[in-house]
């Protein structure tokens, strides 16, 4: 389970903060600094796993029915939960780089006190809610943790996620889908304009001048959804569900780009994209 917890926050963090994509955040030991002129980049470190005290395990049988609007998921008994707490540093060209980058990711973090189940990776799903603390004291007090990990204390933030762990589950359980309709019923012949939110927009750029590219097609992947950008580089997309997407972009004489997304709240998601030429 730990590599989805990692799969999850990462997904979160790329597409929540100015990072572009999964690419920029590592897990390896923080101690592990980036090469020079290799970009802005988070670290993910698992520094300790043990039992939850938060959820309470009592073994009994568990089983979801099926209502006329969710479909059935069962789970055969009730998993173990662990306290996963992780350590959440930054890398850039400068400490102002670096604190901006940890701030980003503090407000992403923040709203996802309980990480809802729609947010998880698959593998994580079909227990509902997962919770998440946010820059609480660690498990291990912080002198010992940064002198146990052998380099001088930094800013960093300090999670802690509770993740289930069913050891005689041999399948991921299903998980239950909510389809909401939305439904506009018209009569004597009245006409409604509906305003349709924005749920993505964003900008292109050039890495190299920083001017606009125009004529950029930007696809959402594993849906239908496809634009392309404007003469001042902008592009958006409509009626997106919450959740994690990510953005392909294909630019005459640049190199093509992947470019993680949340989407994760009323308000739309701005990214300014940079395209290096080909």
């Amino acid at each position: 389970m730990l590599i989805f917890v990692l799969q999850t926050l990462a997904e979160i963090l790329a597409g929540g903060t100015s990072l572009t994509s999964t690419e920029q955040i590592e897990f390896s030991h923080p101690s592990h600094g980036r090469e020079e002129g290799g970009g802005p980049t988070l670290n993910l470190y698992i520094y300790d796993i043990r039992e939850s005290k938060q959820v309470q395990h009592s073994g009994r049988q568990v089983e979801r029915k099926p209502t006329r609007d969710l479909q059935p998921a069962n789970v055969n008994r009730s998993p173990s939960w662990f306290d996963v707490s992780l350590l959440l540093t930054a890398w850039d060209r400068t400490a102002l780089g670096e604190h901006h980058l940890l701030s980003e990711a503090l407000s992403v973090l923040l709203r996802h006190r309980s990480l809802r189940e729609e947010f998880l990776v698959p593998e994580l799903r079909g227990y509902g809610n997962l919770m998440m603390t946010v820059s609480v004291d660690p498990t291990i007090e912080i002198g010992s943790l940064w002198s146990a990990l052998t380099i001088p204390l930094r800013p960093a933030l300090y999670l802690t996620m509770v993740v289930p762990i069913d050891a005689q589950s041999t399948s991921v359980p299903l998980v239950w889908e909510r389809i909401i309709r939305l439904q506009n019923e018209f009569g004597n012949g009245n006409v409604q304009a509906i305003a349709k939110r924005v749920a993505i927009a964003g900008v292109v750029k050039s890495a190299v001048t920083n001017q606009p590219l125009v004529a950029t097609e930007v696809r959402v992947m594993g849906t239908q959804k496809s634009t392309t950008s404007s003469k001042e580089g902008l592009f958006y997309f409509e009626d997106l569900r919450l959740g994690n997407y990510v953005l392909t972009l294909n630019c005459p004489s640049y190199l093509p780009q992947n470019v993680n997304v949340l989407v994760d709240s009323p308000s739309y998601t701005f990214k300014e994209i940079l395209l290096t030429p080909a």
